[in-house]
């Protein structure tokens, strides 16, 4: 059984015709329906949780950022509407759920049908259409529950700058992300960024050039380290790469994607292993990349 979240709260963070809006949850809890997922209850996040992963002054200035008349964080990608703090407590707390079921012995594999996405949020800031750091949060609540290390892989088209930045100097947690090398955020994510102080070489970037096929994306994840001795492994999963998305060169096809999701859960082994949805705008793309990902945790 695949454990899965989504709630309609997740429709609630106005973005309008912005390319991050409402839909892209919709259609992906539209096209899942016809899989028996074990579905759990959202979760919100508290403050003393957000604060292991971000500074404070930024949780308390989103708490109130839209009622003192801001709209957005840093810029217009990343749009603040009156629901957007709730939301976004909601899609990280709603990591949590998942954690506790994986220790209960319930499941051992998950999708998260969640936005706000999160990858691009620092301990500072939000930014690039992420409030809160979802997978981050997730990592932490597993530590607090009994799996000490965390694998986390990034395979969204862009750099997960955020996740980098809030564990870059920590041995507990290896972060591997993928990514287009001249894509948003620009200043991130080179190969010698490989963590600092005790969280050296606990980083790895393998970002690729523009037009990337499958073969060379997969080729990447043979770097995955597999001596990193992990208790669960949490995946950033951007549909972003896919070849008819809209703010990528990159061209991974469908059957690219598919195999990319079974080297994952080849190194994953017998570990819980849980999909968080971060990017993917293309609407048609990203219901039909959220189906192989959980035709394939079912029948993996």
């Amino acid at each position: 059984m695949v454990g899965y979240i989504y709630d309609e709260i997740f429709t609630m963070h106005d973005t309008a015709e912005h390319i991050e809006n409402k839909n892209r949850v919709v259609v992906i809890d539209e096209i899942l329906k016809e899989f028996d997922l074990k579905r759990y209850n959202v979760k919100r996040a508290t403050k003393e949780e957000l604060y292991k992963i971000h500074e404070k002054h930024y949780v308390d200035w989103v708490e109130s950022a839209y009622d003192n008349g801001y709209r957005m964080i840093l810029n217009e990608d990343t749009i603040l509407s009156p629901m957007s703090y709730e939301v976004a407590l909601t899609a990280s707390g709603s990591t949590k759920p998942i954690i506790d079921a994986f220790k209960r012995g319930e499941i051992k594999r998950a999708f998260l049908n969640i936005r706000p996405p999160g990858h691009h949020a620092e301990k500072r800031t939000g930014q690039g259409f992420c409030i809160f750091n979802n997978i981050a949060l997730m990592a932490r609540y597993a530590q607090s529950v009994g799996y000490k290390k965390v694998m986390i892989i990034d395979f969204d088209v862009h750099h997960g700058n955020g996740t980098q930045d809030i564990f870059y100097e920590d041995d507990t947690v290896f972060f591997f992300s993928t990514h287009e090398r001249n894509n948003y955020p620009y200043f991130t994510g080179s190969e010698d960024e490989i963590g600092k102080g005790k969280g050296e070489g606990y980083n790895l970037n393998r970002p690729y050039d523009d037009y990337c096929d499958d073969e060379t994306l997969l080729k990447l994840y043979d770097d995955l380290p597999k001596w990193f001795d992990f208790d669960i492994v949490l995946v950033s999963a951007g549909y972003d790469l896919m070849m008819d998305e809209f703010i990528s060169t990159a061209q991974i096809s469908f059957e690219g994607l598919r195999a990319l999701i079974r080297k994952i859960l080849d190194f994953a082994k017998d570990k819980p292993i849980v999909f968080l949805l971060e990017g993917g705008y293309n609407l048609d793309s990203l219901a039909e990349s959220a189906k192989i990902t959980v035709k394939e945790l079912i029948d993996y």
